[in-house]
C-alpha cells in the first residue's frame, strides 16, 4: 500500500493507494479517530457491480446507512443535494456522522459538497472507484455541482479526512472510463517533465489492458503531482491554476454537449486545443506541436465534438469561473514542464484552435 500525503497548512490528510485495500477502511477510520456513525453514499452502478465486495469489506446494509447515488452528470444538481440532505435529516445525522463517498467524480463532488454545507460541515472520506476520480477529483478538496448548464459553478473547497483508492475497482471500468483517467494523467505529463511524459507514453497500453500492477506507480506519481500543487495553493489563487490545462476548453465542450461527453474525453480535446492555441500564440514551434500532439492523438474522441459551433463554445468560455475582467484566461504550454498562466487570446486565435482540433480528431 502506498501512502501519499497532502500536506496542507490546515486539514492535511493522506491518500492510501493499493490493490485490495478496501479491507483496511475500518482500521484507517480508527487511526484517524473518525465517527463510528457512517453514511455511505454509493454510486448505483458501483453498488451493482461490486455489491459482494462492498458488503464484505465496507458496510453492512442491515446496520449502516446507505444511499444509492444515481449515476451520471445530471446528479450534480441542487435537486440531488436536497435529496441527500433530506435523508441526512430523516436519519438525524449530525457532526458525529462520517459521510463516505464511493464512486466516481460525480458522487465524490456532489456528496462532498452536501457534507461541506450540512450543519456547516461534517467529516467526509472519499473512496474513488474510477481512474479519473483517483488521480483528479478525489484529491484537493474541490466539491461542487453544475448549475444552469455550467460545469462546477457552485461548490466549495472541503478537504476529506482521508482518501482510499483500491485498484480492484478499476477492473470493471469500460474503455471510455480508462480514457477519462488517462486524460488527466496525460495532463500531468505535460505539467511535470520529460521523464514523466515518456513514462506515460510507454505505459499507455497497460492502462487499457487493466494491468494496474504496471501502472500503479504512474497513478501514484499523478496523485503526488496534484497533491504537491494543491498543498502549495489550496484555494486556486496561483500555482493550482496549472491544473486547468485544457480545462477551459473542456468545460465548454461538456456544456455544449449537455454533459453527454465524458469529462476525460473533453479534457483530451481541450488539451489538443490548448496545444494549438500555444502554437497560435507563438509559444511553441510547429515541430514541438507535432511532438506534443502525439500522445493525445492516440485516443479516439467522439465525433460529436466536430459538430460544435465555435461561437457558442466561445460564449460558454466567457462565463468560465477562472476569468477576470470579462477576459478568458488560458493555461498554455511553452514546453513540457513549462506552463504559462492567465494568457489572453484573440477570438480568431481561439477559433483557429477549435478548427484545428476538429480536423485532428
Amino acid at each position: 500500500m502506498k501512502i501519499i500525503s497532502v500536506p496542507l497548512k490546515e486539514n492535511k490528510y493522506e491518500i492510501y493507494l493499493g490493490k485490495g485495500i478496501l479491507e483496511k477502511f475500518t482500521l484507517l477510520c480508527k487511526k484517524h479517530s473518525l465517527p463510528k456513525r457512517k453514511f455511505f453514499v454509493v454510486d448505483e452502478n458501483v453498488f451493482n457491480l461490486h455489491k459482494e465486495y462492498l458488503h464484505t469489506f465496507l458496510f453492512d446494509e442491515k446496520k449502516d446507512s446507505l444511499y444509492k447515488f444515481p449515476a451520471g452528470e445530471k446528479s450534480k444538481s441542487f435537486k440531488q443535494i436536497s435529496e441527500l440532505h433530506k435523508v441526512m435529516l430523516e436519519n438525524k445525522f449530525g457532526r458525529d456522522t462520517l459521510v463516505v463517498t464511493v464512486g466516481g467524480g460525480v458522487t465524490g463532488d456532489a456528496a462532498g459538497f452536501a457534507a461541506s454545507i450540512f450543519m456547516r460541515g461534517i467529516p467526509v472520506v472519499h473512496i474513488p472507484t474510477t481512474l479519473l476520480a483517483a488521480v483528479d477529483s478525489s484529491v484537493g478538496g474541490k466539491t461542487g455541482i453544475n448549475f444552469n448548464n455550467t460545469k462546477n459553478i457552485i461548490g466549495s473547497f472541503y478537504q476529506p479526512k482521508f482518501v482510499l483508492i483500491d485498484t480492484n475497482f478499476f477492473s470493471s471500468l469500460p474503455e471510455k472510463e480508462i480514457t477519462c483517467g488517462l486524460g488527466e494523467i496525460i495532463k500531468y505529463a505535460y505539467l511535470t517533465g520529460q521523464n514523466f511524459y515518456e513514462e506515460v507514453f510507454l505505459a499507455f497500453n497497460y492502462f487499457y489492458q487493466k494491468d494496474f500492477s504496471k501502472t500503479e506507480k504512474l497513478i501514484a506519481n499523478s496523485i503526488h503531482v496534484k497533491a504537491e500543487v494543491v498543498s502549495s495553493d489550496e484555494k486556486e489563487t496561483g500555482l493550482r491554476k496549472i491544473l486547468n490545462f485544457g480545462h477551459t476548453f473542456a468545460h465548454a465542450f461538456e456544456s455544449e454537449l449537455h454533459f453527454k461527453i465524458k469529462h476525460g474525453e473533453a479534457v483530451i480535446a481541450g488539451i489538443i486545443c490548448a496545444l494549438y492555441l500555444s502554437r497560435e500564440k507563438g509559444f511553441i514551434t510547429e515541430e514541438q506541436l507535432k511532438k506534443f500532439l502525439y500522445l493525445p492523438k492516440q485516443i479516439a474522441l467522439p465525433s460529436s465534438l466536430k459538430k460544435l459551433n465555435k461561437e457558442k463554445l466561445f460564449q460558454v468560455m466567457l462565463s468560465d469561473k477562472k476569468n477576470r475582467d470579462g477576459k478568458i484566461k488560458f493555461v498554455l504550454l511553452k514546453n513540457i514542464g513549462e506552463i504559462l498562466l492567465d494568457v489572453e487570446a484573440e477570438k480568431t486565435e481561439v477559433f483557429n484552435s477549435f478548427e484545428r482540433m476538429f480536423k485532428t480528431i
